[in-house]
């Protein structure tokens, strides 16, 4: 990604303070945009929860771009809409929307039936995670629309198309992708992008923290295909800058194929694998089969 070919776009990233959010902003930065972030945690939540907006928006401005931490909480439209309201009163505009706000619960339930897994997973997972992508996707296209340009990406995995962790997680995940393509359908006339983008298998600061608390089969796939959130970051980012966009509307797209097409790499000069689109599940996601 050619440095300062975003520098002129305004981009919106939820849930940023760490994971894929704190990613996708960096890598954003790095081609020069100007990056406002959503989050909760203003300071450092410790290691419990490590990250911050704080740390992202250094972050961010370190990677060469601007850099803008908002506290807002998804669940509460209220919120949402005062985010939205200074975006059209401080920019006018905004050019990139990127939905990965997601609720994740402090355990992940993990072949747990259905049955027995509560129904606030449900709640929790689909308010913050597919409903907040809605709304927020509401509130960003009216400032897309007089440009008549603009990008919509909704970042999600592969347990939107096989089953991974329980099916409240699955069907979060299948309806993220869903609502980018059904978006892209409705937004084609106007020249704005709908696309739905899995990274891969995520080293992320909570996987340094905790690692006691991933299942073991997942950490050991982490450990040999796993890739830096920024490396999701630089494919948004490629997106971004490509005039041709809206020819990948409505897809499902997956960084490291992005990564092949547009010629970036993660942070350390290294392509990694992509996930699999094969919908079977996982040995470790099989009936009966404990982590």
């Amino acid at each position: 990604m050619t440095k300062g070919r975003l520098k002129d776009r305004i981009a919106l990233v939820t849930g940023g303070s760490r994971g894929v959010g704190k990613g996708v902003a960096i890598g954003l930065a790095e081609a020069g945009a100007t990056v406002i972030v959503t989050a909760r945690t203003r300071n450092s939540g410790g290691s419990e929860w490590p990250g911050s907006l704080d740390e992202t928006i250094a972050a961010v401005d370190e990677a060469g771009g601007r850099g803008i931490g908002l506290l807002c909480d998804h669940s509460d439209d209220g919120s949402v809409r005062e985010v939205f309201d200074l975006i059209r009163h401080n920019h006018g505009r905004l050019d990139v929307l990127v939905n990965n706000v997601f609720a994740a619960p402090n355990v992940m339930p993990v072949n747990i039936p259905f049955w027995q897994v509560p129904a606030s997973l449900w709640d929790t997972m689909h308010r913050v995670g597919l409903r907040s992508h809605f709304v927020a996707s509401q509130l960003a296209v009216p400032l897309m629309l007089p440009q008549q340009r603009g990008l919509i990406v909704n970042t999600s995995s592969g347990g939107g198309v096989r089953y991974t962790f329980n099916v409240p997680f699955g069907v979060q995940k299948s309806g993220v992708d869903r609502m980018a393509r059904d978006m892209a359908h409705e937004l084609k006339p106007f020249g704005i992008a709908a696309v739905s983008i899995w990274p891969g298998y995520i080293k992320s600061e909570k996987l340094a923290a905790q690692p006691d608390r991933v299942p073991p089969a997942l950490a050991k796939l982490i450990a040999e295909r796993g890739e830096t959130p920024v490396f999701a970051g630089r494919a948004v980012a490629a997106l971004a800058g490509d005039p041709d966009v809206m020819t990948k509307s409505g897809q499902i797209l997956l960084a490291s194929e992005l990564a092949a097409e547009y010629g970036f790499t993660d942070v350390d000069g290294k392509v990694p694998p992509p996930p699999s689109r094969d919908p079977a599940p996982l040995a470790m996601f099989k009936p009966g089969v404990t982590t």
